[in-house]
């Protein structure tokens, strides 16, 4: 009886020793997880507190393309234009256009002038440049000159092509500095007649560029304006291009007359050569017959036989049995 009530004692007391390791373990437990849980939340931190600072500055997040503000272009225009104005006085006119001009800082280019049988000026085409930005300007000085008749205007942009020539010009001069830098560091002959070869070759492109640079912003920078002054009633008419059913049947026509004046124009080279031969070959071609030969009639023979008499005909075969 004694011996069963220790052993139950005993039972007991490894109950309660191991529920007391249970206990503590799952207490450990738990620090572990605060304590992990309190580290993981204090990582990011810095890095929204980073976040903050840098909103806080003004400052925007750093993309990849790092935008930066493009410088503005400028615009390359090229104007030209016409006008036809009618004056009593061409020459006392054609001299207040050049004064025009020259106030505004352009200049006559040419000038091509007809006058009557007493020398005196009644038409005057003039060619003049004036600075872009002065040539609506011009036109409305130049109008005032006598009675406007006629006005045409045209503009073109040339932004792309004076953009890309001066890019063309800034790769090819970087070209030219390593070429000579090249050319400086050739040991042999034929190094150095390669580079000198190639360093000629783009330094002729690099002056056609330049060349082409120039005439681009000569025009730009000069508008052109063509002139004409006339006499009332005498001034040039321009025609408009005509369309339509009407245009189409009337140019139709004019290349049909113009076909046909060609026909007949060669008709009428060759048609002496077709009468000479005419007055030749049909009087050969109807009395062809006679020019044939007749054929020759077989003579007698002596005796006044007949044709083929006196000639012995072939010996028969005999059997020789």
């Amino acid at each position: 009886m004694a011996m069963t009530r220790t052993r139950i004692t005993a039972a007991a007391a490894g109950v309660i020793l191991a529920a007391a390791v249970l206990l503590s373990a799952c207490s450990a437990g738990d620090a572990g997880n605060s304590s992990g849980d309190t580290q993981g939340a204090a990582v990011p931190a810095p890095e929204k507190a980073q976040g903050d600072a840098s909103q806080a500055d003004g400052k925007a997040p750093q993309s990849g393309g790092g935008a930066a503000d493009q410088p503005a272009v400028t615009r390359a225009i090229i104007k030209t234009g016409s006008l036809t104005v009618e004056a009593d006085d061409v020459d006392a006119q054609r001299q207040k256009a050049g004064t025009i001009v020259t106030g505004l800082n352009g200049q006559v280019a040419t000038e091509d002038s007809g006058s009557d049988a007493d020398g005196r000026i009644t038409r005057a085409n003039l060619v003049l440049k004036v600075p872009t930005a002065s040539f609506e300007k011009a036109i409305q000085q130049l109008s005032g000159l006598g009675r406007r008749t006629a006005i045409h205007q045209e503009s073109t942009d040339a932004t792309e092509a004076v953009v890309d020539v001066a890019s063309r010009i800034s790769t090819q001069r970087a070209g030219l500095e390593r070429m000579r830098a090249l050319l400086t560091k050739a040991t042999t002959i034929g190094e150095i007649v390669a580079v000198e070869s190639e360093l000629t070759r783009r330094e002729s492109d690099l002056e056609a560029l330049l060349a082409k640079q120039k005439a681009l912003a000569g025009q730009t920078e000069l508008a052109t304006l063509s002139l004409i002054l006339a006499e009332p009633g005498k001034a040039p008419v321009v025609e408009k291009d005509d369309t339509g059913f009407l245009a189409g049947l009337k140019g139709g026509w004019h290349a049909f007359v113009a076909t046909l004046t060609v026909l007949l124009t060669a008709l009428g080279a060759l048609l002496p050569f077709l009468i000479a031969l005419a007055l030749i070959g049909v009087p050969l071609w109807r009395y062809r017959h006679r020019f044939r030969r007749t054929p020759v009639p077989a003579t007698a023979t002596a005796g006044g036989s007949a044709p083929g008499a006196g000639v012995l005909p072939p010996p028969k075969y005999r059997d020789p049995s």
